[in-house]
């Protein structure tokens, strides 16, 4: 199972790595364009799915889950610039990547146990991968909007870029 965990959250890295150099290349008129989607323009998008992931590493790292009410919300803080997710997104993945080479097999089969809910450890590794596959796409759309071409992040392409 943790081989698996650290994969998928290494390819999810390397996809949202991609998305973020691309991003990079655009004007802040585009960055910030309002596209229609559910978070609006390419910077809140990624910016919410980069708390997302800050918000959920800490909780596994911290061994805690808050109440269901207190996660998430309709709105998100007003996002930083680009050049910040860009340097304090790797932190984050590093922080997964570490928590994960140091949980046992057992502890990512056990749950996380909150107030109102609980939820096993491997599943919430699974949702931060979803949930950021999901945003990657919805700012690969935005992109094709802003007259960019996005970069491949299948996960296909990762699998295939390490032949071994």
């Amino acid at each position: 199972m943790k081989d698996q965990l650290l994969f998928q959250s290494s390819y999810s890295e390397w996809a949202t790595r991609r998305l973020l150099t691309a991003c990079a290349t655009l004007p802040p008129t585009d960055i910030d364009r309002d596209t229609g989607g559910s978070h609006a323009t390419i910077r809140r998008t990624l910016y919410h799915f980069y708390i997302s992931e800050e918000f959920w590493v800490q909780c596994l790292r911290e061994n805690t889950l808050p109440r269901l009410a207190d996660i998430g919300g309709d709105a998100d803080p007003t996002p930083t610039s680009l050049g910040d997710m860009q340097r304090d997104w790797p932190a984050v993945w590093r922080d997964l990547r570490e928590y994960l080479e140091g949980a046992t097999e057992q502890e990512l089969a056990d749950q996380l146990v909150g107030p109102d809910c609980r939820i096993h450890r491997w599943k919430l590794v699974l949702h931060l991968v979803n949930h950021a596959t999901l945003h990657r796409g919805q700012v690969t759309s935005m992109l094709r909007q802003v007259g960019q071409k996005p970069p491949n992040t299948d996960i296909f392409t990762y699998a295939l870029r390490d032949r071994s």
